[in-house]
């Protein structure tokens, strides 16, 4: 027995009574801060603008990397119940990197804060997701709404109000890489196609660049050295240079990546309306040399900051969710990033959400027993694009308890996923003839 149908989602916008709501763009290598009012957004000129996301020993932030500090803790955020850096957790980083943003934007703009909107990459997963929620309330702060992190970039240029097309957002930061497609027609922000690389940003060079000096093992630095290297590289007029192969081998590797998105959204790079920069990676000349080719050069939007423009966006949008007297709201259509489903016979997976769905989105499917006068049935959630459930990430399990004997098919087990605007899941599982119900907001992995 298998039937679907795709019914309306339960998903609603919070509204909060807080007129002050800050953008954060929690970054893998640094966090921006901003604000909004009357839609014109400012990022707080807080250490620099950029907060670098590294906390020392004892907790406290880090002026910068150095060897013994805690970073890179936001790739974690996919395996929230690993400890990470002795006894701590992506989350508990996460939470004290939020606290330490929190209390410095409350010393800058003398008054509290707690509404915020937080930027995400596109491609996180629900425990991604839900654990920069989780980390996010242990900072004492409300998140009114995860944004993701191309949609930020994109508002930052205010493209819902001036532009109708197809951008391409490419975003090189300093630990990871990510691209999205999106059409914006009308204020309505529709998202393609996304994908992108944990590991792979700007930090790859200057490990490469610092080995070439001669370290071997990491050491702050010859990183230091090589990232300087790096910067003064960029800003030389020589079109040629020893580190043009050290740059070149990351740099390709992200347009690779860039031509497998088209291939996602079936596009060609002459549909594409203009090109978003977006992480502080996107400096490099090699870059913009290989955009440049690829869409043209007129094609490349330039006037926003990339290490800004998302930390801007999360601004605008959450003043305009905050502010009630404010009557456009762009409407944000995302996609899921991989796709859900539950383990069957075999191991093999039933495919509930298909990947590049378009969210929020709720699907009902129904199932039955397999044996005469089963009492139980196991529910395994999982992400992933593969038959097998070995090979997809498993989101949460349960067991619907208590079904009255019959028998096997007559049970009538119906399983309704339903994904809202952040991207979180909730899956609820009933038994119609028995009214058996459960369900599971997959907060229980933490």
């Amino acid at each position: 027995m298998k039937l679907i149908s795709i019914g309306k989602s339960t998903a609603t916008t919070v509204n909060s009574t807080n007129t002050w709501c800050i953008g954060i763009d929690l970054g893998t290598t640094n966090s921006v801060i901003a604000v909004s009012t009357n839609q014109q957004a400012s990022v707080l000129p807080i250490r620099g603008n950029l907060v670098p996301s590294v906390l020392k020993k004892d907790l406290s932030l880090a002026p910068s990397l150095e060897y013994g500090d805690f970073h890179d803790f936001k790739k974690f955020m996919e395996e929230p119940e690993q400890t990470i850096f002795s006894q701590y957790s992506a989350i508990d980083l996460s939470a004290v990197l939020l606290q330490h943003l929190k209390t410095l934007t409350e010393k800058f703009l003398k008054k509290t804060v707690s509404d915020v909107v937080i930027t995400v990459p596109a491609r996180f997963s629900n425990i991604a997701r839900k654990s920069t929620k989780i980390a996010a309330k242990k900072a004492g702060l409300n998140v009114i709404r995860l944004l993701n992190e191309p949609t930020a970039a994109a508002i930052a240029y205010g493209l819902n109000n001036t532009a109708n097309g197809i951008f391409l957002v490419y975003d090189f930061g300093g630990g990871t890489f990510d691209v999205t497609v999106l059409r914006i027609q009308n204020d309505v922000f529709q998202v393609l196609a996304t994908t992108g690389d944990l590991n792979l940003g700007g930090n790859n060079i200057d490990i490469d660049i610092a080995q070439y000096l001669g370290d071997d093992n990491n050491d702050p630095y010859y990183l230091q050295k090589a990232k300087t290297i790096k910067e003064s590289y960029n800003n030389s007029s020589d079109s040629v240079t020893a580190f043009d192969a050290i740059i070149d081998k990351y740099v390709q590797r992200t347009m690779q990546i860039v031509k497998n998105a088209l291939a996602f959204s079936h596009l060609n790079e002459s549909d594409i309306t203009g090109v978003i920069l977006t992480g502080g990676s996107t400096r490099l000349k090699r870059v913009t040399h290989y955009l440049d080719i690829m869409f043209g050069h007129d094609k490349i939007l330039r006037s926003v900051d990339p290490d800004m423009a998302v930390a801007i966006g999360a601004a605008l949008h959450g003043e305009v969710l905050t502010n009630n007297t404010m009557s456009s709201r762009p409407l944000l259509l995302d996609i899921v990033p991989a796709s859900l489903g539950i383990e069957t016979v075999m191991g093999y997976v039933e495919n509930i959400i298909p990947k590049y769905t378009p969210t929020p989105i709720c699907v009902n499917t129904q199932f039955s027993t397999m044996y005469d006068n089963q009492t139980e049935i196991f529910i395994h959630i999982v992400q992933g694009d593969d038959a097998k459930v070995g090979n997809c990430r498993s989101l949460s399990k349960f067991i619907l308890r208590n079904i009255p004997p019959m028998p096997k098919g007559q049970p009538q087990l119906n399983v309704m996923f339903n994904v809202d605007e952040d991207g979180v899941l909730i899956v609820s599982a009933n038994e119609s003839i028995s009214g058996i119900h459960k369900t599971v907001t997959l907060e229980s992995y933490v």
